[in-house]
């Protein structure tokens, strides 16, 4: 399902300066476009939203990803024809200190872009770039969980959004500078969350590095603000009965609080099947959710439900690349937006999660 939603009312718009976080107003006149991405088996309405974009570029395209392949080459031709007509691409692509086969797979993305004149290379291999992220002329801002190859495009269940706002688009587009230049240092976009409050329409970029937080911040703070429901879909989610005070377990505590105060707190989670490692942990988190109160339903182990998805009384959405794990919330570079108090922009997302939970089991 998709919509478009544009507001021509004040919307406050959190934006990262460097190590500073303040919050402006966009123009009251202007307008903002939100475009909600959601993919499902054998269709890829995020390729559709990114090829338009792409077609649209007249200045700059910034793209930074966590695994880009070769196999749908219709992406990458209309990127050499955007540099063809003149539009400044780069393009970042993670090479991993610890699976070489990430790199693997990269490399020969970058070695095509390349051999097309375009500005490409790995980011730093110290640090992981899980993020998915494409910032088109300052202004356009498409992430969620769609990594750039066939499976993801087209066998797994994905949540991404395209959002057009000069505000928004800054705001990625300045992370992505620091990360080209070298010098997004760790906690370099920490975010003040203090004056983050559900009620009040807000569209909060998430960028995250080492030390950040920035995303189990606002959603703890938005899970405790909670009135209704919260229903989550997360590819992995992991707990430590070992480090309690881990920002992992922080979240599955709230949801428990949440619960426990009478909300309706739903959580859908990828059996992870394919990965053996993965499946033991979300299991576990499955079963400590579980006896504690908290619904909890799993996917078909033939089916990749890879969307990191939470949507809080049917209101406020928060969505991106991020996994409930330590390295996910903690250490990589990843990419989320939280859009609080956007009823229109929840009910699609909301739809996806409904039917999901129809299809879950209880884990096994």
């Amino acid at each position: 399902m998709m919509m478009i939603i544009q507001r021509r009312r004040r919307i406050w718009i959190v934006v990262i300066a460097v190590t500073l976080a303040a919050i402006v107003s966009s123009a009251v006149c202007a307008r903002t476009t939100i475009l909600p991405l959601i993919g499902t088996i054998g269709s890829c309405t995020y390729c559709e939203r990114v090829q338009a974009a792409i077609a649209s570029a007249s200045q700059s395209l910034d793209i930074l990803l966590s695994n880009a392949e070769l196999g749908e080459k219709g992406l990458w031709d209309s990127i050499v024809a955007a540099s063809g007509r003149g539009v400044d691409v780069r393009v970042l692509l993670d090479e991993s200190d610890w699976a070489q086969s990430i790199t693997d797979k990269n490399r020969p993305t970058i070695d095509y872009l390349k051999a097309h004149g375009i500005a490409a290379r790995f980011d730093d291999p110290s640090v992981t770039t899980h993020a998915k992220l494409l910032v088109i002329d300052r202004r356009i801002v498409i992430l969620g969980s769609t990594n750039w190859n066939e499976h993801s495009f087209y066998d797994q269940e994905q949540a991404d959004v395209s959002i057009e706002d000069a505000a928004v688009g800054e705001a990625f587009a300045a992370y992505f500078d620091r990360l080209w230049a070298g010098t997004l240092f760790p906690g370099a976009v920490k975010l003040a969350t203090d004056s983050i409050l559900a009620g009040e329409s807000l569209i909060v970029p998430l960028p995250e590095t080492v030390g950040t937080e920035n995303y189990p911040a606002v959603l703890i703070k938005l899970v405790s603000q909670a009135r209704e429901s919260i229903h989550v879909v997360m590819y992995r989610v992991s707990y430590y009965p070992q480090y309690q005070d881990s920002v992992t377990d922080n979240i599955l505590d709230a949801l428990i609080a949440a619960s426990a105060r009478g909300l309706d707190v739903r959580v859908y989670m990828d059996d992870c099947a394919f990965y053996e490692s993965e499946a033991k942990a979300n299991l576990q988190a499955a079963r400590y959710l579980s006896d504690h109160g908290v619904e909890v339903r799993m996917d078909d182990p033939n089916i990749t439900t890879h969307a990191k998805l939470v949507i809080i009384d049917q209101r406020t959405v928060i969505l991106g690349s991020t996994n409930w794990n330590y390295y996910s919330l903690a250490k990589n570079n990843e990419t989320d937006i939280a859009f609080i108090d956007f009823p229109d922009v929840a009910t699609p997302y909301e739809a996806f999660f409904q039917e999901l939970w129809r299809h879950g089991r209880l884990p096994g």
